[in-house]
C-alpha cells in the first residue's frame, strides 16, 4: 500500500481472534435508542448456509478464539439460534452472546446452557423516563439473569458468565448507581457501561459526555465505587474528550458479518443511519469489504482495502475531525464516507476509538 510517499508492504496474517455474528437484523424490541430506528433497511436473519460456510472457512484462521453473537438485532429470534450456537461450539471457539432478554425462559435458560455459552450479556435498560418500544424497567432483565442463573446451577455447569450492558444517559445515571446489588443477587458477575450515541436531535441531551477531566474523575469514581462495593467488575467509558485514539476493533482482531453476510470492520459501520457527534448530525454509511454468501472469508480478510485499513486503525494514521481547527466548516464530517486523508471509509470523529462509546 502507498502511505504519504512510501511504499509499505504488509505480510499476509491470520490473526482474526473474534467473529462479531449478527445472527439477525430483526427485534422483538424497538427501542429508540437502537441505531436502525428509522433507518428503512431490510432486515431478516442470516441463512443457515451461509452460516454453516463461514464456520468451515472460519476453521483457517488458527487464532481465532470468540464467535460472539451479536451485532445490531437480537439473536434470539433467529429461529436456528441454539443450533448456530452448537455448531460454533463443535468447532471448539469461545461462545459468547448479547441479548436484551426478553425471550429468556426457563426451558431456553436450559438450552443456553447446554451450547456451552461462555459468556451472556444482557442489554439492560435502566431509563428514568419511559422510553416508547422498549421496557424501561430492568426488572425483565434482571428476572432473565435469574433464571439463567437457576439454570445454570441446576446444570451443575460453572458457565455462562452473567454480564450486564448498559447505556447511560443524562437521566438514568442515578438509577444506573443503585443498581449493583440487584444484579449481583440476579446472578450478574460484571458490567460494562457505554455512552449514548444519539441517534435523532431529540437524543442529544441524554448524552453525559463530553466534560472536564475533572468532572469525569468524579463521575468515573462514583461508577466504579457502587459497582466494585457489590464485587462486580465494571468496564467504564472514557467522558472527557481525549488526543488518544484506540480502535477496540482492530486491535483486537475482530470483524463483524451481518445478517446478509456482508463483513464490516466494526458495528458502528454495519449498517447506515443518522448519528450526533457532539452535535453534529452525521450519516454514517454502511461500509463491506465484501461478502461471505458470494467469496471466502480468507479472500476479503487478505483484500488489499481491508488489509490496508486494518494497519492504519492499529497505529491510528487517519484524520482526526475532532481536533481540527476546521471542522465547523469542512464538507468531510458529514458522513464517513471517505475523509481529508482519502481514506474509506472514514474513522476521522469515531467515538468509539476515543472510547466514549463501548460494546460488551
Amino acid at each position: 500500500m502507498r502511505f504519504d510517499d512510501s511504499t509499505v508492504s504488509i505480510p499476509r496474517e491470520r490473526r482474526l481472534r473474534r467473529i462479531l455474528l449478527e445472527l439477525s437484523s430483526r427485534c422483538n424490541l424497538d427501542c429508540p435508542m437502537c441505531f436502525l430506528k428509522g433507518s428503512g433497511e431490510t432486515r431478516g436473519d442470516l441463512e443457515w448456509k451461509v452460516l454453516a460456510n463461514l464456520f468451515e472457512q472460519a476453521r483457517r484462521f488458527p487464532n481465532l478464539e470468540w464467535i460472539h453473537f451479536g451485532g445490531i438485532g437480537e439473536p434470539l429470534v433467529h429461529p436456528r439460534a441454539i443450533e448456530a450456537f452448537q455448531l460454533a461450539a463443535e468447532k471448539g471457539w469461545g461462545l459468547r452472546l448479547t441479548t436484551n432478554g426478553t425471550l429468556v425462559e426457563p426451558g431456553l435458560a436450559r438450552a443456553l446452557i447446554r451450547t456451552g455459552l461462555k459468556i451472556v450479556d444482557f442489554s439492560l435498560e435502566a431509563e428514568a423516563v419511559g422510553l416508547a418500544g422498549r421496557d424501561s424497567d430492568p426488572g425483565t432483565v434482571l428476572e432473565a439473569m435469574r433464571i439463567l442463573e437457576e439454570a445454570r446451577k441446576a446444570e451443575g455447569s460453572p458457565f455462562p458468565e452473567i454480564r450486564a450492558a448498559i447505556v447511560l444517559t443524562a437521566s438514568n445515571l442515578q438509577r444506573v448507581l443503585t443498581l449493583p446489588r440487584a444484579l449481583r443477587e440476579a446472578g450478574a458477575r460484571g458490567v460494562s457501561l457505554s455512552n449514548l450515541v444519539p441517534t435523532s436531535e431529540g437524543m442529544r441531551p441524554l448524552a453525559l459526555y463530553p466534560v472536564s477531566l475533572e468532572e469525569e474523575a468524579i463521575l468515573q469514581k462514583e461508577l466504579f465505587l457502587a459497582f466494585q462495593k457489590e464485587g462486580l467488575n465494571v468496564a467504564l467509558p472514557r467522558f472527557a474528550l481525549s488526543s488518544e485514539r484506540h480502535c477496540a476493533f482492530a486491535r483486537s482482531e475482530t470483524l463483524l458479518v451481518r445478517w446478509d453476510g456482508h463483513v464490516s470492520p466494526c458495528i458502528r459501520l454495519s449498517h447506515g443511519y443518522d448519528e450526533w457527534v457532539l452535535g453534529r448530525k452525521k450519516r454514517v454509511c454502511t461500509h463491506s469489504f465484501g461478502s461471505v454468501a458470494e467469496e471466502s472469508l480468507e479472500t476479503i480478510w487478505d483484500s488489499p482495502a481491508y488489509t490496508s485499513f486494518r494497519w492504519r486503525l492499529r497505529r491510528a494514521l487517519y484524520a482526526s475531525c475532532l481536533d481540527c481547527n476546521l471542522l465547523s466548516v469542512c464538507e468531510y464530517p458529514k458522513t464517513t464516507e471517505s475523509d481529508c486523508w482519502g481514506d474509506s471509509p472514514a474513522c476521522s470523529d469515531c467515538l468509539w476509538d476515543r472510547n466514549l462509546i463501548r460494546c460488551p
